[in-house]
């Protein structure tokens, strides 16, 4: 098996920006629900 010098894992880069999107979603969410019944209401 070879071994690569130029190989970069980027699985923790992904999930660390994964986590992060998630995160401000979460906090934005009832803030859209609000934003959502305002123009519906």
């Amino acid at each position: 098996m070879a071994h690569d010098e130029n190989f970069k894992d980027t699985s923790g880069f992904i999930s660390i920006v994964m986590g992060l999107i998630v995160l401000v979603s979460m906090s934005a969410l009832p803030a859209t629900i609000g934003w959502f019944q305002f123009f519906n209401g």
